[in-house]
């Protein structure tokens, strides 16, 4: 089975300057690279063939390009966790997402539902008032989600209904694997040398499960791609990269650190001035 690090994954100048290996490479410096791709690259990219007249087969390459940066993205993670268990607390607790992205995270990412519901965010905005720096833009997107089939929304159902299902069964499966972590780490620690034994095996499990989240985000975003006509699939990509381009804005997050409340009137007991690792 061939073997593949970070470095397979970063672009040939920063893969060559910094020369990687699994043990080395910081996650953060593929989620920056794959970031900046996605907010000075692909959103234009697909933004300019929503606006402008493009050919179809134009716009499905561009369509294509996207969602294999999002795929692209979860299979980075999968790697990161499985090339050593020694990076999971950190894919988990994100240092490199922000005071504003954290509240929407589960198990270290996006939160399955919101995928749906931005697309069901879609479909209710077929009476709103034009907000885009194109009429064109505007009357395509109001004519892309008017009247959505009978298919496509069983199959919103569909994966609403299997998240509903799984995605409790994934916070039940973590929180069982840190108690049992926990109660054989407490068990073990006085008089054997066993410790690194009893991580191995709960750890394991609590990979398994992130692998399984991420499997589940990916599959969602895929199927939801899949059921989409061309210009819905490209319409959903474009709100989804402006969903986490958004999260960066300076401005914004400025404002949510003004109004957010502070760790002491809310009660909270904090360490280092529950400030966390990137100081957001």
């Amino acid at each position: 089975m061939p073997h593949f690090s970070f470095s397979d994954l970063l672009p040939t100048s920063t893969a060559a300057a910094k020369k990687p290996t699994p043990a080395t490479v910081l996650f953060q410096d593929y989620y920056n690279e794959w970031f900046k791709t996605l907010k000075t690259t692909l959103l234009p990219l697909i933004h300019r063939s929503l606006t402008d007249p493009s050919p179809p087969a134009l716009l499905s390459s561009h369509v294509h390009l996207l969602l294999h940066h999002f795929l692209s993205y979860y299979d980075a993670l999968d790697l990161a966790a499985t090339v050593s268990a020694d990076n999971l607390p950190h894919l988990l607790h994100p240092p490199w997402r922000n005071s504003l992205e954290r509240p929407f995270l589960f198990l270290g990412d996006l939160h399955p539902y919101l995928l749906t519901n931005l697309l069901r965010k879609f479909l209710r905005e077929t009476e709103r008032e034009p907000q885009t720096d194109s009429e064109a833009a505007w009357q395509l997107g109001i004519t892309a989600w008017k009247d959505p089939s009978d298919e496509l929304m069983v199959k919103i159902e569909q994966i609403e209904r299997g998240l509903r299902l799984i995605v409790p069964s994934f916070s039940e499966r973590m929180k069982k694997a840190q108690a049992g972590f926990m109660k054989k780490v407490g068990e073990q620690w006085i008089g054997t040398a066993t410790v690194a034994e009893a991580m191995k095996i709960e750890m394991d499990e609590m990979v398994s499960v992130f692998l399984d989240a991420n499997r589940a985000r990916r599959s969602v975003i895929s199927e939801i791609v899949g059921t989409l006509n061309l210009y819905q699939g490209a319409l959903f990509l474009e709100g989804l990269a402006q969903f986490l381009v958004g999260f960066k804005d300076p401005g914004l997050v400025r404002k949510f650190k003004r109004h957010r409340i502070p760790s002491t009137v809310a009660g909270i007991s904090g360490g280092a001035g529950g400030k966390s690792a990137d100081g957001n």
